[in-house]
C-alpha cells in the first residue's frame, strides 16, 4: 500500500511539472513535438458556501493503575456546519485529449458546535454522558492534482481539518470544568479515478478512490498541560467519492462565469492502531481497536476563469 500511495505521489508530481512547462515556458516535450500551439491555460477561481457534517467513533484509552490500558468508546458529532468556503486552480489542455489540472482549496474559520458521547467513570460506575463543545480555531485545506486523458482522470487527493473543542456544556448549561480542551486533527490521502460528462452548457464530474487513508490525532488537555494524546491509524483504506455539476454561462471576452454544486462522502471504518500516550510519562501503548468516521460536504458557488 505504502508503495502504491509513493507511486501515486511521484505520478502526480510529474504531470504538476509537465504542466507547469507546458503553461510558463510553452517549450517542446519529448513525444509531444507539435502540441505547444496548441496548449491552452485555464486558471480560475471558486467562491460557494459549504454544508458539512461527520460522524466519528473512536476508542479513547484511560491509563490505570500498573501501566494498564483501559479502552472506551468515544461518539463525536458534527451537525451540519456551514462555512464559506474558496478554490484556487488551473487546468492545462494539451490538444483534445490530454489535460492537466491541479487546485487547492479551503474554509474560513468560524465557530460552530460539536457534541459527543464522552465515556466517564469512576471506579466500577460508568456512563455515557452527551457533552457538547464550541469548535474554534478550525484548520481546513484540501489539494489536488493529475491528469485527463479524455473524459478519464487520474489524480491524487489530499486534505487536512483541525479544530480546538472547548467550553464544555450539556445544553446551555456550563460544566464545572472549563479548563478542559482537545484538539482534533485529521488528515486523509487518496489516489483517485474520475470520469467527466458533458452535458448541455456544463459538466458532471465524478471521482471515486477505494484508497483513502486517513489519520486521526486526539489531544486532550486543560488549560496548564496536556493530559493524554491519542492517534488512530487505520489498518485498511476507506471509500471517498466526489460529485459535482458545473453549469457555464455565456463568456465575457475571455472571461468565463459558472455556477457549480458538488457532494463529496468519505467512510472509513475498520480495525485501527491506537497509539496512546500520557503526558505525565514518554511512555506510549499500543492496542488494535475499531474505529469509524464518515464525513459528508455539500457545497455551491460561482466560477470565474480565465481562457488564454
Amino acid at each position: 500500500m505504502k508503495k502504491l500511495l509513493s507511486c501515486a505521489v511521484v505520478f502526480s508530481l510529474i504531470c504538476t511539472s509537465i504542466a507547469c512547462a507546458q503553461g510558463v515556458a510553452g517549450l517542446s516535450l519529448p513525444g509531444f513535438g507539435g502540441l505547444p500551439e496548441n496548449v491552452t491555460v485555464n486558471p480560475s477561481v471558486q467562491v460557494g458556501f459549504q454544508r458539512v457534517g461527520s460522524n466519528i467513533s473512536l476508542p479513547v484509552g484511560a491509563e490505570l493503575q500498573a501501566g494498564l490500558l483501559q479502552v472506551e468508546s468515544l461518539e463525536i458529532s458534527l451537525k451540519d456546519a456551514n462555512l464559506w468556503a474558496g478554490t484556487a486552480g488551473a487546468t492545462v489542455k494539451a490538444g483534445e485529449l490530454l489535460s492537466f489540472f491541479a487546485s487547492v482549496g479551503g474554509s474560513l474559520n468560524r465557530p460552530f458546535v460539536v457534541s459527543g458521547e464522552i465515556p466517564v467513570r469512576l471506579g466500577p460506575i460508568g456512563r455515557q454522558p452527551t457533552i457538547e463543545f464550541t469548535s474554534s480555531k478550525m484548520g481546513s485545506w484540501f489539494a489536488q492534482g493529475g491528469v485527463g486523458l479524455g473524459p478519464i482522470l487520474l489524480g491524487l487527493y489530499g486534505d487536512h481539518f483541525a479544530i480546538e473543542v472547548n467550553d464544555p456544556r450539556r445544553d446551555s448549561v456550563p460544566l464545572d470544568n472549563q479548563t478542559l480542551r482537545g484538539d482534533v486533527i485529521t488528515t486523509t490521502l487518496a489516489p483517485f479515478i474520475g470520469f467527466v460528462v458533458p452535458a448541455s452548457n456544463g459538466l458532471f464530474t465524478i471521482m471515486y478512490s477505494p484508497l483513502a487513508m486517513s489519520n486521526t490525532t486526539l489531544v486532550l488537555r486543560t488549560s496548564s498541560q496536556d493530559l493524554a494524546q491519542v492517534q488512530y491509524k487505520w489498518n485498511k483504506p476507506g471509500n471517498l467519492l466526489s460529485c459535482s455539476f458545473q453549469y457555464n454561462m455565456a463568456p465575457v471576452n475571455s472571461v468565463s462565469l459558472a455556477l457549480w454544486g458538488g457532494y463529496t462522502w468519505m467512510d472509513v471504518r475498520g480495525n485501527a492502531e491506537l497509539d496512546f500516550r500520557n503526558a505525565t510519562s514518554d511512555v506510549s501503548r499500543q492496542k488494535d481497536v475499531t474505529a469509524t468516521m464518515t464525513k459528508y460536504v455539500l457545497q455551491g458557488g460561482v466560477t470565474a476563469g480565465i481562457n488564454f
